[in-house]
């Protein structure tokens, strides 16, 4: 829409991680270890958290909205604009 979004870094990493990944599954080690700089630790939830604010944080955009897919058992994705 225009809007600016006012991300913390790591939101941005994640974000820009996921839509250079746009379509495809990625697990959350794989996003952890990219953005985080960390391996995904047993009852991690740091990752679920930023997914969650960039989730909140893009609900106003109608394009947005609802973009970013969790798979369960495996990560998130990104849904690629039709």
């Amino acid at each position: 829409s225009g809007d600016d979004l006012s991300l913390t870094a790591t939101e941005f990493g994640v974000l820009h991680y996921l839509m250079r990944h746009a379509g495809t599954v990625i697990s959350k080690d794989d996003l952890s270890r990219s953005v985080l700089g960390r391996r995904l630790t047993p009852y991690d939830r740091a990752l679920d958290v930023h997914i969650s604010h960039i989730r909140k944080k893009l609900a106003g955009s109608e394009t947005w909205r609802n973009r970013i897919q969790a798979v369960r058992g495996v990560g998130y994705q990104l849904l690629a604009l039709r």
